[in-house]
């Protein structure tokens, strides 16, 4: 049987099948590198905080007695892989999806709508400067010292009923005469207002001021704003420095203040053992919830550490979730984890959790 077939035109086709697999396979090249509207969280750095940094020493204090401690205080940290300006590529989403390792998010749940890369970084420096001041004050009144204390404007959102009304570094006084004393106390005055014009007592550049904003809607809390961030400032006795470098965000607060509690006294809080440690910590010394707490605890284990503290306010992410070979204790303040790391010295061995916390096996 004879072949009829043209070769000039068996070969056109070979060749047109050819760049259309070529064409194909560059599209999902293509695809694969496009941005995806996505974050991805990984267990990140863990950092003794009686360590140092860059030679420096990550937690320095001027004016008092510091002391050498055993064992270890550690940050967990969270490798953030998406950002303002600067997505994952699908490849990476893909990747990340089965990786049980690291955690999606849709981009909308992370960051704020328009949102850039300078306003996120300039929040979020914000945090980690309030949770320093926050952490060396909690410690320094755990250490018996006693200084003054003020709530003042950290930032004023732009477009917002604060904007070119209030302004950076105001010190509040009170609010319609309520005197404020904290964070609760102002934010009372402004969501309880109706939206009627609330009266701030400031103090700017040394001269007193009244000033009336009018609260609106905030339709992400669902309730009334005037869109301006408080911190408390202090007037600390001693100069304590806390500097972790590049790692920014207020999860670290309740290591530091630990560590600072530690470095002041002449006993060690870890009795030798590698602690880690997360949460934020409220001027009050509560400690408040984290983000990517599944991930540190990973990240923990991995470290060598074999006892861990976590905010009360992650427990349902906690419990179920542990590694085996870590016991976590969540606690709800300071008091609370001095409470597990005496225990842990007395008896030598993890507390369990159900008295200081959510009950985790």
């Amino acid at each position: 049987m004879s072949d009829n077939r043209d070769p000039q035109i068996t070969g056109r086709r070979r060749v047109v099948g050819w760049l259309l697999v070529l064409v194909s396979f560059l599209g999902v090249v293509a695809a694969s590198l496009a941005p995806a509207r996505y974050v991805i969280h990984s267990p990140g750095a863990v950092i003794n905080v009686f360590g140092s940094l860059d030679d420096k020493p990550i937690i320095s204090i001027k004016g008092a007695k510091t002391y050498k401690t055993t064992g270890e205080l550690d940050v967990l940290t969270v490798y953030v892989r998406g950002e303002p300006g600067n997505l994952p590529t699908w490849a990476e989403v893909i990747a990340a999806y089965f990786n049980s390792d690291q955690v999606l998010m849709p981009y909308d749940e992370v960051y704020a709508p328009n949102e850039n890369k300078t306003q996120h970084d300039s929040q979020v420096s914000k945090m980690m400067l309030d949770s320093q001041r926050d952490a060396i004050a909690v410690a320094l009144k755990k250490s018996g010292y006693v200084f003054k204390s003020w709530l003042a404007v950290d930032v004023v959102a732009t477009g917002r009923p604060a904007d070119g009304v209030i302004k950076p570094d105001d010190i509040i006084e009170s609010v319609n005469s309520i005197e404020a004393k904290s964070l609760e106390a102002v934010v009372g005055q402004i969501e309880n207002s109706g939206g009627k014009p609330v009266e701030f007592q400031i103090i700017r550049n040394g001269k007193p001021k009244t000033i009336s904003v009018t609260p609106v809607i905030d339709p992400q809390v669902g309730a009334y704003r005037v869109g301006m961030q408080l911190g408390f400032r202090y007037d600390f006795p001693i100069d304590v420095n806390v500097d972790l470098g590049d790692v920014t965000g207020p999860s670290a607060g309740l290591t530091f203040t630990l560590g600072i509690i530690d470095t002041l006294d002449a006993g060690s809080l870890t009795s030798g053992n590698k602690v880690a440690s997360t949460g934020t910590i409220g001027a009050d010394g509560s400690v408040g919830a984290i983000g990517g707490v599944q991930l540190k605890m990973k990240a923990a284990l991995d470290s060598g550490a074999k006892f861990m503290l976590a905010p009360l306010g992650n427990c349902n992410e906690i419990v179920g979730h542990v590694p085996a070979g870590l016991q976590v204790v969540a606690v709800k303040n300071i008091d609370e984890a001095l409470a597990a790391l005496e225990q842990l010295r007395v008896q030598n061995k993890p507390p369990t959790s159900t008295k200081l916390g959510c009950p985790i096996r």
